[in-house]
């Protein structure tokens, strides 16, 4: 025999001997189950289907404001002659902050009181006067003319100096200042900022198909960055009747209890609005899903030959997530048992084992 045929003889072989190990581990009889019983099964994290109360949300996101904030304006021009409030300070309601210099009221202050004094003196003699008739009706008429004519000068003049009087309209904390002693100010310059944030405003925006599921009252769950894991809790207080030309969404409104300035007006958060619950949610693990283009699909458990299992693939319709949990609309019913970890080797039919462990935590090394 030449070296060519004994080439193709050896080819021949080897290829007759890779298809036999082939079809024996096809058949499960091959080296993985030296018993002949099949491939092993496949260990897999299980957990059942259940019927719950599923809680839902129509989420959105937006900023919160504080319920009553305000840049501290000058009402009148003047130069600043005292600073009365320190930057960061907490101050109560009509405290004054600032003193423009009212020199020039104080001087017509003096003049009108003296004004007024003497109208009042006038106006109660000529009175007395006047069942003597020594004094006549015009006269008293002229006398309190004049005494009313100074009252409301005097009144005018006190109304100028108090608007150089710059007090807190609220109580509140004070911002950073923007003003220094000697500056000459205009009306209308803001001095400090007041920031009372006690009670916050979320303002939030949703789609505009949520409309119809909003009402004022409803209750609405806020999360922060600055705190992950905490929820504050707040109101619908407001709806806007519009709905945004340019986004097409709604803008809403909430109310949100702050006692502990854990939240800071300007800060960004994630809210969700509560819809009534829905009492009859199928609801699996999320782990349990396998997404693909055909669909989404879980392993359900079922038994199978000799006292064992079997998965077997079933298409699902999915809806809400919550908690780490999905609600199936269609394709299980509760108690329903399916795989939430190791899918990536399963197909229908394959034999699973059941485990009370994450099939990832038993692959993990142990220390």
């Amino acid at each position: 025999m030449n070296t060519r045929s004994r080439v193709g003889l050896l080819a021949a072989l080897a290829a007759l001997v890779v298809g036999a190990a082939g079809w024996r581990l096809a058949t499960g009889t091959g080296p993985a189950d030296p018993q002949g019983g099949g491939m092993p099964p496949v260990k897999v994290a299980v957990a059942a289907a259940r019927e719950t109360q599923m809680p839902r949300f129509l989420s959105g996101i937006g900023t919160l404001e504080a319920r009553r904030q305000v840049e501290v304006p000058a009402e009148v021009e003047g130069r600043v002659a005292k600073i009365l409030f320190t930057p960061g300070a907490e101050v109560r309601a009509g405290q004054l902050l600032v003193q423009l210099n009212d020199a020039p009221e104080q001087g017509d202050l003096e003049r009108l009181a003296a004004q007024r004094a003497n109208a009042k003196a006038l106006l109660e003699r000529t009175r007395r006067l006047l069942p003597q008739q020594a004094a006549t009706q015009e006269q008293l008429e002229q006398a309190q003319a004049g005494f009313d004519q100074a009252s409301g000068e005097l009144r005018r003049v006190q109304a100028l100096a108090e608007q150089k009087r710059i007090k807190a309209p609220f109580d509140g904390v004070l911002g950073i200042r923007r003003v220094n002693l000697g500056q000459f100010v205009r009306a209308g310059d803001p001095l400090v900022s007041l920031t009372d944030a006690r009670s916050l405003l979320a303002n939030l925006t949703l789609p505009e198909t949520a409309l119809p599921a909003l009402r004022r009252g409803q209750a609405v769950m806020l999360s922060a960055d600055a705190h992950p894991g905490r929820v504050f809790e707040g109101r619908l207080s407001a709806i806007e009747p519009q709905i945004g030309s340019d986004t097409r969404t709604v803008r809403l409104q909430a109310t949100v209890d702050n006692a502990d300035a854990a939240l800071t007006p300007g800060m960004y958060v994630n809210g969700k609005v509560a819809l009534p619950a829905r009492a009859d949610a199928i609801t699996v693990p999320e782990t349990a899903i396998t997404y693909s283009t055909h669909g989404d699909s879980v392993f359900v458990v079922r038994p199978g030959e000799n006292g064992g299992f079997t998965a077997q693939q079933v298409f699902v319709k999915t809806g809400e997530r919550q908690d780490g949990r999905v609600v199936v609309e269609q394709g299980l019913k509760a108690g329903d048992r399916v795989v939430t970890s190791g899918q990536l080797r399963l197909y229908s039919g394959a034999a699973v084992a059941p485990t009370a462990q994450d099939t990832l935590a038993l692959a993990e090394p142990r220390p």
